[in-house]
């Protein structure tokens, strides 16, 4: 298997998750939050929010500038 492959298998089993995820908060919402609750948590102070911005920065810089 090639890498392109592995890389597409992966990003493929990242969306299947999220969209799992997604429909679990639809259907138990008394239970499970929801992804804009979750976020909204997570960047609730300065320092996770500056974190936030470093994280995705750097995602971007490695994995989407080429």
């Amino acid at each position: 298997m090639s890498d392109r492959a592995v890389v597409l298998l992966g990003f493929g089993l990242i969306a299947a998750a999220a969209l799992t995820a997604i429909a679990l908060t639809r259907l138990r919402r008394d239970r499970i939050a929801s992804l804009g609750e979750t976020l909204a948590y997570l960047t609730s102070t300065r320092t996770t929010r500056i974190t936030a911005v470093l994280a995705w920065a750097w995602l971007g810089w490695h994995f989407l500038a080429r």
